[in-house]
């Protein structure tokens, strides 16, 4: 091969380098966007109820504050309602913008302490679960 072949070979690699970095570039931002209605992470169900147990200033957490009040009332509406106003406080501030729904389930049955969701018209919605002395709550969030 000549002088003059060498030069028209290498001008064609390196005209065609620049094509490959478009290719690849669009390729990585096509993969990297993320879906219009991504699915909800039950990491964030439990990372939230994570929140809720975590002891802050006073020594006692979201969940055993609603546990004493629940426990302490004997399960009254009353006592009911007190709980209530602490976990949409809470959660109200944390989830914003989000669809969420808290439960009791061992002793209320599956009482709405906070939030609002058909849960027979969702689908695809994460939730966990926690225990905090005679009480399970359970979070699903949308």
């Amino acid at each position: 091969m000549d002088d003059k072949g060498l030069v028209y070979t290498l001008d064609a690699v390196l005209a065609l380098i620049p094509v490959i970095i478009v290719i690849f570039g669009v390729s990585n931002f096509m993969a990297s966007v993320e879906p219009a209605n991504p699915l909800p992470s039950s990491q964030n169900a439990q990372d939230i109820l994570e929140l809720m147990t975590y002891s802050g200033a006073n020594h006692v957490s979201v969940l055993e504050k609603i546990s004493l009040i629940l426990s302490s009332g004997n399960n009254s509406r009353a006592s009911i309602t007190d709980a209530q106003k602490i976990a949409s406080s809470f959660l109200d501030e944390k989830l914003t913008g989000t669809d969420y729904l808290l439960t009791e389930e061992n002793q209320l049955r599956g009482e709405i302490l906070a939030g609002k969701m058909d849960l027979k018209k969702e689908d695809n919605v994460a939730t966990a679960s926690r225990n905090c002395g005679n009480y399970t709550f359970r979070i699903y969030i949308k």
